[in-house]
Protein backbone atom coordinates (compact mmCIF):
# COMPACT_ATOMS: atom_id res chain seq x y z
CA UNK A 1 0.00 0.00 0.00
CA UNK A 2 1.07 3.75 -1.02
CA UNK A 3 1.10 5.93 1.86
CA UNK A 4 1.84 9.61 1.93
CA UNK A 5 3.68 11.13 5.24
CA UNK A 6 1.11 14.21 5.46
CA UNK A 7 -0.58 16.66 3.55
CA UNK A 8 2.80 18.98 3.32
CA UNK A 9 3.65 16.32 0.99
CA UNK A 10 2.49 17.49 -2.55
CA UNK A 11 1.55 15.63 -5.30
CA UNK A 12 -0.02 18.24 -8.01
CA UNK A 13 2.19 18.27 -11.51
CA UNK A 14 3.58 15.29 -10.82
CA UNK A 15 5.12 13.61 -14.29
CA UNK A 16 3.34 10.19 -14.74
CA UNK A 17 6.56 8.41 -14.89
CA UNK A 18 7.37 9.62 -11.37
CA UNK A 19 3.86 7.95 -10.68
CA UNK A 20 4.94 5.01 -12.18
CA UNK A 21 8.24 4.81 -10.63
CA UNK A 22 5.93 4.90 -6.60
CA UNK A 23 3.98 1.90 -7.86
CA UNK A 24 6.59 0.05 -9.08
CA UNK A 25 8.54 0.97 -5.27
CA UNK A 26 5.33 0.14 -3.68
CA UNK A 27 5.44 -3.50 -5.34
CA UNK A 28 9.03 -3.89 -4.40
CA UNK A 29 8.14 -2.93 -0.66
CA UNK A 30 5.48 -5.43 -0.76
CA UNK A 31 7.19 -8.49 -2.35
CA UNK A 32 10.00 -7.90 0.22
CA UNK A 33 7.63 -7.73 3.44
CA UNK A 34 9.00 -3.79 4.24
CA UNK A 35 5.10 -2.45 4.55
CA UNK A 36 3.49 -0.10 3.65
CA UNK A 37 5.32 2.81 1.09
CA UNK A 38 5.74 5.94 2.72
CA UNK A 39 6.01 9.28 0.46
CA UNK A 40 7.86 11.79 2.68
CA UNK A 41 8.61 14.07 0.04
CA UNK A 42 7.83 14.99 -3.81
CA UNK A 43 7.02 19.11 -4.71
CA UNK A 44 7.42 20.13 -1.53
CA UNK A 45 10.10 20.56 1.33
CA UNK A 46 12.84 22.71 0.66
CA UNK A 47 15.82 20.92 -1.73
CA UNK A 48 19.29 22.17 -3.33
CA UNK A 49 18.38 24.92 -5.49
CA UNK A 50 18.48 22.51 -9.15
CA UNK A 51 16.54 19.71 -7.43
CA UNK A 52 14.41 17.41 -9.41
CA UNK A 53 11.10 17.91 -6.76
CA UNK A 54 10.41 21.14 -7.80
CA UNK A 55 9.51 19.74 -11.55
CA UNK A 56 8.04 17.11 -9.87
CA UNK A 57 10.78 14.37 -11.41
CA UNK A 58 11.38 13.15 -7.86
CA UNK A 59 10.36 11.89 -4.57
CA UNK A 60 11.33 10.51 -1.06
CA UNK A 61 10.63 7.28 0.25
CA UNK A 62 11.02 6.42 4.21
CA UNK A 63 13.38 3.47 4.95
CA UNK A 64 12.04 3.17 8.77
CA UNK A 65 10.67 -0.26 8.16
CA UNK A 66 13.51 -1.38 6.07
CA UNK A 67 16.23 -3.40 7.59
CA UNK A 68 19.38 -1.59 7.83
CA UNK A 69 21.62 -4.28 6.30
CA UNK A 70 19.39 -4.26 3.14
CA UNK A 71 18.63 -1.06 2.23
CA UNK A 72 21.99 -1.06 -0.23
CA UNK A 73 20.22 -4.38 -1.98
CA UNK A 74 16.89 -2.51 -1.79
CA UNK A 75 18.96 0.28 -3.71
CA UNK A 76 19.91 -2.08 -5.87
CA UNK A 77 16.61 -3.76 -6.65
CA UNK A 78 14.69 -0.38 -7.52
CA UNK A 79 17.29 1.12 -9.58
CA UNK A 80 17.30 -2.41 -11.64
CA UNK A 81 13.67 -2.22 -12.06
CA UNK A 82 13.36 1.27 -12.95
CA UNK A 83 16.17 1.59 -15.34
CA UNK A 84 18.45 4.01 -16.71
CA UNK A 85 16.09 6.78 -16.79
CA UNK A 86 15.78 6.85 -12.52
CA UNK A 87 18.87 7.63 -10.02
CA UNK A 88 18.43 6.28 -6.97
CA UNK A 89 20.05 8.01 -3.96
CA UNK A 90 20.13 6.23 -0.49
CA UNK A 91 20.68 9.47 2.10
CA UNK A 92 21.12 9.27 6.12
CA UNK A 93 17.19 8.23 6.42
CA UNK A 94 16.10 7.76 3.52
CA UNK A 95 15.66 6.86 -0.49
CA UNK A 96 15.56 9.85 -3.14
CA UNK A 97 14.41 8.44 -6.71
CA UNK A 98 14.20 10.96 -9.68
CA UNK A 99 13.87 10.53 -13.29
CA UNK A 100 16.42 12.15 -14.81
CA UNK A 101 17.46 11.05 -18.61
CA UNK A 102 20.69 10.83 -19.33
CA UNK A 103 20.92 12.29 -23.06
CA UNK A 104 24.49 10.23 -23.95
CA UNK A 105 25.55 7.22 -25.52
CA UNK A 106 28.66 7.01 -23.10
CA UNK A 107 28.05 4.26 -20.36
CA UNK A 108 27.91 5.41 -16.96
CA UNK A 109 30.84 5.11 -14.63
CA UNK A 110 28.36 3.59 -11.88
CA UNK A 111 24.97 1.32 -11.90
CA UNK A 112 23.29 4.68 -10.91
CA UNK A 113 22.76 4.67 -7.45
CA UNK A 114 24.58 6.16 -4.97
CA UNK A 115 25.34 5.56 -1.40
CA UNK A 116 25.81 9.13 0.60
CA UNK A 117 25.83 7.69 4.02
CA UNK A 118 25.61 4.95 6.05
CA UNK A 119 23.08 4.82 8.85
Amino acid sequence: MIKIKNDTVNLNNVSSKIYMAISIVANIYEENSYGDLVITSCRDSVHSKNSLHYVGQAFDIRIWSVPKNEIVFLCKVIKKQLGKDFDVVYEKDHIHTEYDPKWTTHPRKNDGWVLRSVL
